[in-house]
């Protein structure tokens, strides 16, 4: 906790202590359904699964958990009648207390959360599990299949695994899950919502003045920032004209690195303002003067800059180790997604973007600045790929509406059983 998030913060949540208070509507007792995603990226695919299951089941109570800090305030602002804790350490003794607590009459795990002592209680409790959008890397695979001896009952524990691809759908069958239980499909971080369903945000349209080309540099790791400043820098030197008139915003991933970045910047000389200390000041928020570089140290926002973008660069995808974040979220505004090649995290994303249109591939620092010479000199082609990009997203939509089919199956088999 103290290397990963640079602090203690949430460990006597962690531990069992904090929770909310229990409650339930008008008096009655209400079935508790138990959603879990890791981080903001699981918590923001769930939305529209969440929001389709309120709507149905409007007497049912949610319960979210997350394994980080953002993703449980990201769970907290986008789910405000929903008890939000971080997962509890995967102790022995933790889920009696966790389940005498909550109550969850049924879990939901978004992609592939597998915790030993958890999966034991769940089995030899018989609580319905499902795992949804989930999905088995190769390295994980093989790393799985050398501890068979030890996993192959946790594999055999959920009674649903909706997975994204075929392939997947087999690595889950070869480690001991039913073939039964297994059902494709797709990928649910393409059915986040398009922009005429109301994701798209108005906020901030006033701070750039008309004519600055914004770029959008998302979620950036240690050693990223350094490659962006060094390209922009001489992409500068040699275009001046084309890139004096451009803004670029950096996004780091985590808000333990606000700071660092800021001193990075700092000291590499550059004309930059934080966004934080804009949205402090009094008057509304306005760029008197566009600086060289913008570092967007707030949350929440990254999803309102991806909208006023010329075109999104996704971080994680630049340095080994991270493994890529989800280029969807540029997608849906139609915004080119210019990527590195590390990407393992999210490849059937980024796959379809650049097979099928909209993802923009640097293999290396000068592909990088070639790329972002031709979309800021060529607005059309940046506006041609971003077009590419929507188009590939709602080709691969319907996932949500598959996974909520067979969550309805197993949890009306559930009400049938209890009284």
């Amino acid at each position: 906790m103290q290397r990963r998030q640079g602090s203690l913060e949430g460990l006597g949540e962690r531990l069992g202590y904090g929770w909310p208070q229990l409650r339930s509507g008008n008096g009655k007792v209400s079935r508790t359904v138990w959603f879990h995603g890791a981080s903001v990226g699981e918590v923001q695919m769930m939305l529209p699964l969440i929001e389709i299951w309120k709507a149905r089941y409007p007497e049912t109570d949610i319960l979210l958990t997350t394994m980080t800090i953002t993703g449980r305030q990201t769970a907290i602002r986008l789910f405000p009648n929903a008890r939000v804790v971080l997962l509890p350490l995967d102790l022995p003794g933790m889920w009696p207390l966790f389940f005498r607590y909550f109550r969850p009459s049924m879990l939901i795990v978004a992609e592939t959360e597998l915790w030993p002592n958890l999966l034991r209680y769940v089995g030899r409790h018989k609580v319905p599990m499902a795992l949804v959008n989930a999905r088995l890397s190769l390295q994980s695979f093989t790393s799985y299949r050398f501890f068979n001896f030890f996993t192959s009952s946790m594999f055999a524990i959920p009674d649903l695994v909706m997975v994204q691809d075929q392939v997947s759908g087999q690595r889950f069958a070869e480690l001991g899950t039913s073939p039964e239980c297994i059902v494709l499909s797709g990928n649910m971080k393409f059915d986040v919502l398009s922009p005429d369903e109301g994701a798209s945000p108005t906020l901030y349209r006033e701070l750039f003045p008309v004519g600055i080309a914004v770029v959008v540099a998302g979620s950036t790791h240690t050693g990223e920032e350094e490659i962006l400043l060094a390209v922009w820098e001489k992409c500068l030197q040699q275009y001046p004209e084309t890139f004096a008139t451009a803004c670029l915003v950096i996004a780091p991933r985590h808000p333990q690195r606000f700071i660092e970045v800021a001193e990075l910047l700092a000291v590499k000389g550059f004309d930059f303002q934080r966004f934080s200390g804009l949205k402090e000041k009094a008057g509304g928020l306005v760029l008197d003067e566009v600086p060289t570089v913008l570092l967007l140290d707030t949350l929440g926002d990254l999803i309102h800059f991806y909208n006023l973008s010329r075109f999104a660069i996704i971080g994680g995808t630049l340095v080994p180790g991270v493994g890529g974040h989800n280029p969807l979220e540029a997608a849906i505004f139609a915004k080119a997604v210019v990527h590195g090649v590390h990407v393992a995290n999210f490849k059937d994303g980024f796959s379809y973007l650049d097979e099928q249109g909209g993802g923009l591939p640097a293999a290396d620092r000068n592909a990088l600045e070639n790329l972002l010479i031709r979309c800021l000199q060529e607005p059309a082609f940046a506006l041609q790929e971003g077009v590419k990009a929507a188009a590939t997203v709602r080709r691969q939509r319907g996932a949500v509406s598959r996974t909520m089919a067979s969550l309805e199956q197993i949890f009306k088999l559930l009400q049938e059983d209890k009284v």
